[in-house]
């Protein structure tokens, strides 16, 4: 039957990492939208190789923008694939009373250390051409890919590897253990509803035991085809990208929808916590009371959180 956890213990364990790591996942989808501007603004108005008067806008256009966007996102996407893990543990194997990741600080603090530290051959991949005007004498400074590095056969490879670590595998990850957890917990609703509900005279069933199941299931079904639709354009994008497609529209085109479809998905993903998650809920606005200095200015203090799919067998009498 559905309870709120085995033990108080476990309650607390299991609701402090969670928090840690929507915490973690929601800073790192913030950056990523943040990084993404510079971004899109480069693109729209001095396209890929740029022409930019300052020395530090190019330096960061050429080593830091897809270091620093790429890796926002690649943190986002394996504190997703940790949160939904945490969640398989407490719904599939209750009897684990620590989490699976360990202690949350350290998770939420490996995570972007290992993400970055992947991401990091992105910074080498171009460099900052200077280009000299006649008769002024002033400098404009460009972007430009070295084929040394771009045209690699070990980076190709890794191309390959990062689109898998952090696309493909998360992408069939999320659908396995959410299936799960949904399979799981419908066995566990229609145990529950045998033991401990009983019909009405009419012969109809309380309508209300349904709605935690329903939340649960879209919310794990949305997340799962959202982050399908959205994420997989860019793994043919980045596996594709080369200074020979970008010369096509339609390539430009594709690039554009795949960028935009990514950074829609964590704005979406949030919306759909707060709809269909109670936990998400409390957790966000116990931060806004948090930074606003424990104060509550115009909002209700928020209840803490509970966790609401975690499953306890039932022990007979």
């Amino acid at each position: 039957m559905i309870a709120q956890t085995s033990t108080p213990r476990k309650n607390r364990l299991t609701i402090h990492c969670a928090f840690k790591i929507k915490l973690g996942y929601s800073a790192a989808a913030l950056l990523a939208i943040l990084f993404a501007l510079p971004f899109a603004w480069r693109v729209l108005e001095h396209r890929d190789l740029g022409r930019w008067e300052s020395s530090i806008l190019a330096f960061y256009h050429a080593h830091l923008e897809l270091f620093l966007g790429n890796g926002c996102l690649g943190v986002g996407v394996i504190m997703l694939l940790a949160l939904t893990l945490e969640r398989y543990v407490s719904v599939c194997h209750p009897g684990h009373a620590r989490p699976l990741l360990g202690p949350p600080s350290r998770a939420v603090a490996l995570i972007p250390l290992a993400t970055f530290l992947l991401y990091l051959p992105a910074v080498f991949r171009s460099r900052v051409t200077t280009c000299t005007l006649f008769p002024s004498g002033s400098f404009l400074y460009q972007r430009q890919d070295v084929p040394a590095v771009v045209e690699h056969p070990l980076f190709k490879v890794y191309t390959v590897v990062l689109e898998l670590v952090f696309k493909v595998i998360p992408i069939i990850l999320l659908a396995v253990l959410n299936l799960r957890i949904l399979l799981v917990y419908r066995k566990s609703c229609e145990r529950r509803r045998r033991m401990t509900l009983s019909r009405t005279a009419s012969g109809d069933e309380d309508p209300r035991k349904f709605a935690e199941e329903r939340r649960l299931m879209l919310l794990l079904g949305s997340t799962s085809i959202l982050f399908l639709v959205c994420v997989s354009p860019m793994v043919i994008l980045n596996v594709t990208l080369s200074e020979v497609n970008l010369t096509r529209y339609p390539y430009q085109v594709f690039r554009a929808l795949a960028n935009l479809l990514e950074v829609t998905n964590y704005s979406i993903t949030f919306y759909i916590y707060c709809m269909f998650s109670e936990d998400f809920r409390n957790t966000l606005l116990r931060t806004l009371q948090w930074s606003d200095g424990n104060q509550t200015r115009g909002i209700a203090k928020a209840p803490p959180p509970t966790a609401t799919t975690t499953i306890t067998h039932h022990r007979s009498v």
